[in-house]
C-alpha cells in the first residue's frame, strides 16, 4: 500500500505545465523528521543484516535444507526486497512534502510494494501448510512435499504476486496536485483505487490468507491436543523438532498480523470513512500514517530475531558465519607457520591449542605455543581476528 495512494479517492489535477510557487521541503518539524528518519534507519539496517544472515545460513549450511527453510529463505528475501525499495520510498513520503525520486521509481516502489507483500503473506499460507502437513499427515507429507515441490511453491507465489504487482505499475505516476499557490509533486493513482484495495489489498492479500492460516494452525492445534505421541510424550527427536518449528513459525505469523492489521485499518479509513478536509484526517495522515507504516516494516526486522529465539540450528549457523572471519584468520597462521616448519626443517612443533579445546570452531582467543632449535618456547596469538 503506497503512502500516498488514499489522495486518489477523488480526481487528482495534473497540471504539469503551470509554474508554482515553491514548497515547503519537509512534512515537519526537524526533531520530528530526525526522529522518523532515526526510527526508519534501525529498522533498515537490523532487518537487512538479519535477513542477511539468514540467506548466507540456508545457503551455506547443509543442515538448513529442509523444506521450511527454503520457505524462510524466500520470506527473508521478500523482506530484503521490502527494506531495500519499500522503506526508503515510505520514509521520503512520511518526511518529504514532494516526490522526489522521478516517474520511473515511483512506479517501481508502488510495484513493489504490493508484489513483496503479497509474496510475503502467501510464503508464510506455503509455511502453515508445510507444518500441517508434517503434523497432520506426516506419511502423505513424507512422499508428496520435498524440496522440488517446495522450489514449484516458491516460483508460484513469486510469480502470482508479481501479476497482483502490475496494476500498481501501470495507474501510479507522477503528477502535480494544485493547492492554492502551490504544485506538489505526488506519486499517486490516476484512477479510483477503493476496488484494488478492497478486494486486492485487503481481501485476497489478508483476509483470505490468515483465513487459511487460521484454520490451518487450529487443525494443528486439534492434531497436538488428540494425539499423545506429539502433545504428551513427545520424545521421538523428530516430532519435537516439529513442533517446535510450528511455533516459531506461528510466532513469526503472529507478528506479521500484528504490525500490519494497523496499517490496514488505517487505510480502510482512508478509503471509505474519512473526510479530507476534516482535522481527524489530516492529523491521521500526517502523524499516525507514518507510524503504522513503521510497524508494518517492524516484521521484517523481527523475523530472523525469531529465528534465533527459537531454532538452535540457526543460532548455530550464525555464530558459525559471525566467526568466519576467526577462523580464516587461525587457517591463515596455521598454513604459515607449517610452510615455514617445511621449508626450514625446523623442529619446531606445536605443543596445544589450550583456547580451541576439542571444539575447533571457537576461534577467538586462540594461541599456540612453539617450541624453537634453541629451546625457546614461544606463544603466537591469533586473537586478533
Amino acid at each position: 500500500m503506497n503512502s500516498s495512494s488514499f489522495v486518489s479517492s477523488t480526481e487528482p489535477t495534473v497540471l504539469f505545465e503551470e509554474e508554482f510557487d515553491g514548497v515547503p521541503l519537509l512534512r515537519h518539524s526537524y526533531q520530528l523528521t530526525v526522529l522518523y528518519t532515526v526510527a526508519y534507519g534501525a529498522v533498515f539496517f537490523t532487518g537487512v543484516l538479519g535477513n542477511t544472515f539468514v540467506v548466507l545460513a540456508v545457503w551455506a549450511h547443509k543442515n538448513l535444507n529442509i523444506t521450511t527453510d527454503y520457505l524462510i529463505l524466500s520470506l527473508a528475501l521478500a523482506d530484503l526486497f521490502i527494506l531495500w525499495i519499500c522503506l526508503p520510498t515510505t520514509l521520503i513520503n512520511s518526511i518529504f512534502t514532494e516526490w522526489l525520486w522521478g516517474q520511473f521509481f515511483c512506479r517501481l516502489s508502488t510495484w513493489a510494494n504490493a508484489s513483496t507483500s503479497f509474496a510475503s503473506v502467501y510464503t508464510l499460507v506455503a509455511v502453515t501448510a508445510d507444518r500441517y502437513l508434517a503434523i497432520c499427515h506426516t506419511l502423505k507429507y513424507n512422499t508428496s512435499w520435498d524440496r522440488e515441490y517446495t522450489k514449484y511453491v516458491i516460483f508460484t507465489v513469486w510469480f502470482v504476486a508479481a501479476i497482483f504487482g502490475i496494476p500498481n505499475w501501470y495507474n501510479y505516476d507522477l503528477i502535480v496536485w494544485q493547492e492554492g499557490n502551490y504544485g506538489y509533486r505526488l506519486c499517486t493513482s490516476q484512477t479510483d483505487q477503493k476496488l484494488y484495495f478492497l478486494f486486492v489489498n485487503l481481501l485476497l492479500a489478508f483476509i483470505v490468507p490468515f483465513g487459511l492460516i487460521s484454520g490451518l494452525y487450529t487443525k494443528i492445534f486439534i492434531t497436538v491436543s488428540t494425539h499423545r505421541s506429539l502433545a504428551v510424550d513427545a520424545r521421538a527427536r523428530e516430532d519435537r523438532v516439529k513442533l517446535r518449528v510450528a511455533t516459531m513459525m506461528l510466532t513469526v505469523i503472529i507478528v506479521f498480523a500484528c504490525c500490519w492489521l494497523p496499517l490496514y485499518c488505517i487505510f480502510t479509513y482512508f478509503f471509505f470513512f474519512a473526510d479530507q478536509r476534516s482535522e481527524v484526517f489530516r492529523i491521521t495522515s500526517m502523524l499516525i500514517r507514518p507510524i503504522f507504516q513503521w510497524m508494518s516494516l517492524l516484521s521484517s526486522s523481527l523475523n530472523p530475531i525469531i529465528y534465533i529465539a527459537y531454532s538452535h540450528k540457526y543460532r548455530r549457523a550464525f555464530k558459525s558465519i559471525l566467526l568466519m572471519p576467526c577462523k580464516t584468520r587461525y587457517e591463515r597462521v596455521r598454513s604459515t607457520i607449517l610452510r615455514r616448519h617445511s621449508r626450514g626443517g625446523k623442529s619446531t612443533a606445536t605443543i596445544s591449542m589450550s583456547n580451541f579445546g576439542a571444539e575447533p570452531t571457537n576461534l577467538c582467543g586462540a594461541s599456540s605455543l612453539l617450541i624453537e632449535p634453541d629451546g625457546k618456547q614461544v606463544e603466537r596469538s591469533v586473537s586478533d581476528c
